[in-house]
């Protein structure tokens, strides 16, 4: 089999010189656009932030001693996390956004049942945009919530499951052909975003089932994902990132940049100044659902973002999620208190299997870009683009004289400092995921954080 991804495009060196000012790397490689209201099936042999590759029938190849038939191995568990699929923005200009958002093709489904009572009325969200209302002018015209699922991400998701289900379930037989609650285990955020996601990833892997599924979450409060739980370490360690030389050298570096944006969308606050992640966020959001870039909405001047400058917010972007969780000094620290936990709960599942105690061979945990990328940190992976969505991250473990993992990012092997997760002894993964397990996170979150 040929495989034909593009590992340029994921893994650039971010940290080169040029990185954030050479408008000639334009979004090196990097795929920002999908249609409006239609599927977007990812791109699979690049970097595709708006629908990124998953494992498929297509492109899917065995770990290569099984490949090449040096070794008799059988697939017997899968962890498998990813992020939501696409959706509106988080982020409107504090301008007001010039085109309106239209989500009348999707019903966010909005319920609750009881095994005591006959089953509710299916009752879904119909957002409207009341002309009366003052506020209206200075926000975004539209029928959706900011954010929700956009009809395009739900696709997608049933696209993503489908493909799961002809890798896993038809061609290694690992998922059960029916849901059940004894091998498998379905946990989500408590976001929207994920469990609307969720029905979708499902709905595509099982297609027949009629039936309810628990989708398991923790409370929101003090949830292991998600950054739910309360943690002024973890703030503080994010301020002492922010606060160091490499990035005040790379806000200089985009000053001009920012300073533009901000004049052309009223955006000159800390919020939209401070990072790229609202900019990112407001212009990934159009591209990714078939929307323009957007404009001033005054008559006397409609001045519009340009290409360049949005790749050049990409880039910046890219650079500041490889910086968070890979570059700099503080990156192990900051991901153990992000994430810690949540890689705790991935463990205990790899661990169960090493001991013969798992009965699950299934585990799926729909989250957020900023769940993937602490754990791509912490595989140690050698270049970090903003995790796109959908992002996914496979763990399959197969036994064959001992047990062995491979660990697939977005459908191939993860290129990590470690090389390439193709085949590794399951110890030696545990190994390299176990240093960012708090021992004992209340104390971790308790403590003062030197910003020097």
């Amino acid at each position: 089999m040929v495989h034909l991804y593009d590992y340029a495009s994921f893994y650039p060196n971010i940290s080169a010189p040029g990185w954030l000012t050479d408008a000639s790397l334009g979004t090196y490689g990097g795929i920002f656009h999908a249609p409006a209201q239609q599927a977007s099936p990812p791109s699979f042999g690049a970097y595709a932030y708006c629908s990124m590759p998953h494992p498929r029938e297509e492109d899917y190849w065995l770990p290569e001693p099984v490949e090449n038939g040096s070794v008799k191995a059988e697939l017997v568990y899968l962890e498998y996390l990813q992020r939501h699929h696409r959706r509106t923005p988080y982020n409107i200009l504090p301008g007001g956004e010039n085109q309106p958002y239209d989500c009348d093709d999707i019903h966010p489904y909005l319920y609750a049942g009881s095994p005591l009572e006959e089953g509710p009325i299916r009752v879904y969200a119909d957002t409207y945009s009341d002309s009366a209302n003052p506020f209206l002018h200075d926000y975004v015209n539209g029928s959706c919530q900011y954010p929700q699922l956009t009809v395009g991400g739900l696709l997608d998701a049933y696209h993503h499951g489908r493909d799961l289900w002809a890798v896993y379930g038809a061609r290694l037989e690992l998922l059960p052909a029916s849901p059940d609650g004894s091998s498998i285990w379905l946990r989500s955020s408590s976001s929207p975003l994920t469990q609307a996601s969720a029905g979708g990833v499902l709905r595509g892997i099982w297609p027949e089932y009629s039936g309810a599924l628990p989708l398991h979450q923790q409370a929101a409060a003090i949830d292991t994902v998600d950054r739910g739980f309360p943690c002024p370490a973890r703030e503080a360690v994010l301020d002492k990132i922010q606060s160091s030389a490499e990035w005040e050298a790379a806000l200089g570096a985009t000053r001009s940049l920012r300073e533009s944006l901000a004049e052309l969308f009223d955006a000159n606050t800390s919020a939209w100044m401070s990072t790229f992640d609202h900019f990112a966020d407001n212009f990934q959001a159009r591209l990714c659902n078939g929307y323009q870039l957007p404009c001033r909405r005054e008559e006397e001047d409609s001045s519009c973002v340009t290409h360049e400058q949005v790749e050049a917010v990409f880039r910046a972007g890219d650079w500041m999620w490889d910086f968070w969780f890979r570059a700099s000094q503080d990156a192990a620290r900051y991901i153990t208190l992000v994430e810690g936990m949540f890689i705790g709960e991935i463990l205990a599942r790899l661990n169960a299997v090493v001991r013969g105690e798992q009965d699950l061979v299934y585990s799926h945990t729909f989250v957020h870009d900023g769940d993937v990328g602490p754990i791509l940190g912490a595989l140690g992976i050698t270049s970090l683009r903003w995790p796109g969505m959908a992002s996914n991250i496979a763990i399959e473990v197969w036994k064959s004289d001992g047990l062995f993992a491979r660990v697939l990012y977005c459908g191939h092997p993860i290129q990590t400092v470690h090389g390439s997760l193709d085949w590794t002894p399951l110890g030696e993964l545990i190994q390299i995921l176990q240093p960012f397990v708090p021992e004992d996170i209340v104390k971790m979150c308790k403590q003062n954080i030197d910003k020097r």
